[in-house]
Order: structure tokens, then sequence, then C-alpha cells
């Protein structure tokens, strides 16, 4: 057994189910961020789902940063958003 607690979270944040290609939400433009979530999000399953799989991407992160998240960075992340839904209309 580690010494180092077990969050439930682990599981999750390593899993490939929210992978996005690495930094992106911390480096990228609103544009960057979507087009990253929304290609991950074309990878994992049927076309039709795309749109919700790219929302609970960003949602995701967004949630797990919590209060540490820069108001810019949650700003690109909202914006990324509205890419996200207006990409899908």
């Amino acid at each position: 057994m580690t010494d180092s607690p077990h969050y439930w979270s682990e599981e999750i944040t390593e899993g490939d189910r929210h992978d996005v290609a690495g930094g992106i939400f911390a480096t990228g433009s609103a544009r960057e961020i979507a087009e990253a979530v929304i290609a991950a999000a074309g990878e994992e399953g049927p076309a039709e789902d795309a749109e919700r799989r790219a929302m609970a991407k960003l949602t995701f992160y967004e949630n797990r940063a919590g209060k540490n998240l820069s108001d810019e960075c949650r700003a690109a992340i909202e914006e990324a958003k509205q890419l996200v839904r207006g990409k899908f209309g």
C-alpha cells in the first residue's frame, strides 16, 4: 500500500475518457480548446453524441479546477462551450 491517499478523481483524470491534448486548457485559446475537445469527442464514439461528450470534457475540467481556475481560463472555457454549441448548432 502506498503512503499517498487514493482519491476517486484520480481514476477519472488518469483514464482516457476526459483525455485532451496535454496542457490545452492552460495554454490554449477558446478556439483551440473547442477544437481539441471536439476532436477528442469525435474519436470516442457515435457522431450524434459528440457534442455531449465535448461539453462533458469542458465541464469536467472546469469543475475539477474549481476555485483554482483563473478568471481568464474560466472565460476561455465558457467561450469554448459557446463555440462547441455553435459547431453542433
